[in-house]
């Protein structure tokens, strides 16, 4: 009884490590999927940005207007730098979550199925003592008849 009730306590904490580091996996991919999405806006906005460009340029662009695109597009392309950096950090924050729900979600499982088998083996012991004793009983009883 007492190691059935000492593997209840650890796979109720397995269990609870477990949910926890799925609820934090969920958070980093939602990390993931934010950077993902600024990302996209800021390639689309140097796409837009370009697109501009080829306009004024068509339109007839001065020198300084064409200089301050080119200091405007470094500018984004270091945002864009930046932000594949933050993406690929969280990207592998998001894999490390993963890893340690993955051995959570193991760990959890080897205490179910420990406690499963102790459960498993306390019945068969309950049985055994059971049917030895409605032995016991019926000899006994077969000996009062005679």
């Amino acid at each position: 009884m007492a190691q059935t009730f000492a593997l209840k306590n650890l796979l109720d904490i397995a269990a609870s490590e477990a949910d926890s580091a799925a609820a934090r996996l969920g958070e980093l991919n939602r990390q993931v999927q934010l950077q993902e999405q600024k990302l996209k806006l800021l390639l689309q906005y140097r796409t837009d940005y370009q697109e501009r460009l080829r306009r004024a340029i068509a339109n007839g662009l001065d020198s300084a207007g064409l200089q301050n695109f080119n200091d405007f597009m470094n500018r984004l392309e270091q945002a864009l730098l930046q932000q594949q950096a933050a993406l690929n950090e969280a990207r592998g924050r998001a894999e490390r979550g993963l890893q340690h729900w993955q051995t959570m979600a193991r760990r959890s499982k080897a205490f179910d199925t420990l406690s499963q088998r102790a459960a498993a083996t306390l019945m068969r012991n309950e049985n055994t003592r059971e049917q030895k004793a409605q032995d016991d009983f019926a000899s006994r009883s077969g000996f009062q008849d005679a």
